[in-house]
């Protein structure tokens, strides 16, 4: 029985040790953190649960990431259907809701922006979507890092419509469908930001339709990220995969795995559930296996994010608020559904409050400056969300930056969010899961484009047919 190491306990490597299991193989997990979860993990305090970040879970179809990985283990954790999936703050003041349902989510668009024919753009976003979805089931290798892997694309020629839209951005369609308005780009771009890593003018359309999509069906496990990821650790064991928790990866040197307290390993093949940027260090011997991918080129996201408890009863989880201050753009705030007293205590609910920023600045302060840098943008971020919504009381007010993120997920500058899919970008240049070893591979939002939990899953999946494949 082939031995298979998967190094990285966030969601692309569960995801990635659940399939590896499923193919037979004999599969060992180890994560450096206390718990499983990487960048959608959480912490206690208290009575309450946060989670690590503002995550939602989406992609539950029959034909989508998670909904596939489900049907493939055979159970699915608890889940309740937010609706709406995400409720919009504009800056000029507006409140819109995005709502399951396609025309009650024209009449929200209709009420703020009239005088716009918004019905043919996102039919063709939801069409474009849902097909989507169906080209990644039908390609077996992708990314494509050979010419034969791009050529399996003429054997799904119902797809080939799609290929077109990987040639004009988002914004492009937004212009062709008479919808290009500074307030109407606030919103677009807000959801992409958090759905893509990127905004319209950087993105090509088929990816654009996909991250406009994402907040149409939107869940929220029973006990946050903290139920969720106990769930797929309860499932783990099931399937007898062996998890090592604080266990960090010190070194790989051909078939030997070797761990920072000098426990070693030895396995036939290795998938690194890691940023790009953290892969070459672990393998000392190769040091110059990857240096032609130049991943120290590459760079992504920080966030700075806020926890709270908070006493109050807020209804709809998720909103976006717009704000256009230059230290802070807009914010994504994450409530706990109130009846569930795994995440707050009666009459509570906890809270993640995240922001995109640029990381490396973060380690470039000093400590005073540092310290005065994340006093200014909480204050700036508690005193606007205060004034949105009824709070009566809060408790354990905390706050993390990129250095926090470092810190405890050991992502290099604290990068999170992944890399975007660019408009005009090479699909030769994405990453991809084959690596210059012959026996390592890699998922995680570095490799596979596509963002958050879904993203990182469908990466697994799709590592997972070349697998079988081979």
């Amino acid at each position: 029985m082939k031995k298979t190491y998967v190094v990285g306990g966030g969601g692309g490597g569960i995801a990635s040790a659940l399939l590896a299991s499923i193919r037979g193989d004999n599969v060992t997990l180890f994560e450096a953190h206390e718990n499983l979860g990487g960048c959608a993990s959480w912490f206690d305090r208290g009575p309450f649960s946060f989670d690590v970040g503002a995550t939602t879970l989406s992609g539950m179809g029959p034909g989508e990431p998670l909904g596939k990985l489900f049907n493939l283990i055979g159970e699915q954790p608890q889940l309740t259907v937010v609706n709406p999936g995400i409720v919009f703050h504009l800056s000029s003041g507006d409140v819109l809701s995005y709502y399951k349902d396609f025309d009650l989510w024209m009449k929200e668009l209709e009420r703020v922006f009239p005088n716009l024919n918004h019905r043919p753009f996102w039919e063709k976003v939801f069409e474009i979507n849902s097909k989507a979805w169906g080209l990644l089931d039908n390609l077996s290798s992708f990314p494509f890092s050979t010419i034969e892997d791009f050529f399996q694309i003429l054997k799904a020629p119902q797809y080939f419509s799609l290929y077109p839209y990987l040639l004009v951005s988002t914004e492009m369609m937004l212009k062709r469908y008479n919808l290009d308005h500074p307030l109407y780009n606030e919103l677009l771009n807000g959801i992409l930001l958090i759905s893509a890593q990127t905004e319209a003018r950087n993105l090509p359309f088929l990816v654009g339709a996909m991250g406009l999509s994402y907040p149409r069906e939107t869940f929220a496990p029973v006990g946050g990220m903290k139920g969720f990821m106990q769930f797929l650790e309860k499932v783990c064991h099931e399937k007898n995969i062996q998890v090592f928790k604080s266990a960090k990866v010190e070194k790989i040197a051909g078939h030997d795995l070797v761990l920072t307290d000098g426990r070693s390993f030895r396995g036939d093949e290795f998938i690194l559930n890691l940023p790009c940027w953290n892969i070459p260090a672990l393998f000392p011997e190769d040091k110059n296996a990857f240096h032609l991918e130049r991943a120290e080129e590459k760079s992504a996201w920080g966030a700075f994010v806020v926890y709270l408890g908070i006493k109050a009863n807020i209804r709809d989880s998720y909103h976006q608020i717009h704000l256009n201050h230059p230290l802070v753009r807009n914010y994504f705030a994450s409530f706990s559904i109130p009846e569930d007293l795994k995440r707050a205590p009666t009459g509570w609910q906890s809270v993640t409050i995240s922001t995109h920023i640029d990381a490396a600045s973060w380690f470039e302060m000093e400590k005073v400056e540092y310290r005065e840098a994340k006093q200014e943008i909480m204050h700036l971020i508690l005193e606007d969300f205060k004034k949105r919504f009824d709070i009566q009381e809060t408790k354990y007010v905390t706050g993390g930056t990129p250095k926090t993120f470092e810190r405890y997920t050991g992502r290099h500058l604290g990068y999170v969010g992944g890399l975007p899919f660019l408009f005009g970008s090479n699909p030769w240049r994405l990453i991809g899961h084959k690596t210059p070893i012959s026996n390592v591979f890699r998922v995680g939002d570095t490799t596979f484009p596509g963002q958050g939990v879904v993203g990182v899953v469908a990466g697994a999946l799709a590592l997972h047919k070349e697998m079988i494949k081979k």
